[in-house]
């Protein structure tokens, strides 16, 4: 067989691989462009924006990954007052405002839920005053197994305290099939040092 004949089918076989390939998608190449094909723009599973008086937040996370990073901005009016990022562990399960000292300055708020069948809930929280954000942390927020406690934490705020509901398991009991009811946790914003801490209302 010629050299020509040779090259004849080999030019043929060419083009019917490279019109599989278009057809079926797997081109690396944008058909007649020479670029690569757009990709869609990544989405977030959160995003929420919030008021309080004049002030807003805005609050950001990615949809993916066992450990996501949150992007927070407060502005007052149109001033930027700050943009920062935190980690944090699960899926964001929820976000508010409030003012639970009553010093007039905001706390922002964000609940979690751990991956996994606990569900295990966690609140981070700020408060923004004049110079500075401070830090709201928790104090004993982790219960003892020996209390019912597994997990399935909700969370929000009313009538100026965090309160929190979950289900009490009982031994033996099924991780869908809790049998000892339901317990609430109220929790009331503290000053200590130089931030805050929600801490455990007892009855």
């Amino acid at each position: 067989m010629s050299g020509k004949l040779w090259g004849l089918i080999g030019g043929i076989v060419s083009m019917a691989c490279w019109a599989l390939l278009s057809a079926s998608g797997k081109s690396s190449l944008a058909l007649g462009t020479g670029r690569p094909p757009l990709q869609p723009e990544p989405r977030n599973s959160f995003s929420q924006s919030l008021r309080f008086n004049v002030y807003t937040f805005t609050v950001d996370a990615p949809d993916s990954g066992a450990v996501r990073e949150v992007a927070i901005k407060a502005f007052r009016g149109q001033l930027l007052l700050t943009n920062f990022r935190i980690r944090i562990d699960g899926a964001i399960t929820g976000a508010e405002v409030a003012d639970l000292d009553n010093n007039r300055f905001p706390e922002l708020y964000i609940y979690s839920s751990s991956n996994g069948s606990g569900s295990f809930g966690r609140v981070y929280g700020w408060q923004f005053l004049p110079e500075r954000k401070a830090d709201v942390t928790l104090v004993n927020w982790r219960l003892p197994v020996a209390d019912g406690y597994m997990g399935h934490d909700s969370l929000w705020i009313e009538r100026g305290i965090l309160c929190r509901k979950y289900p009490v398991y009982q031994f033996g009991d099924a991780n869908a099939e809790p049998t000892g009811g339901i317990r609430m946790l109220r929790y009331r914003l503290r000053p200590v040092g130089q931030g805050f801490a929600l801490v455990e209302e007892r009855q």
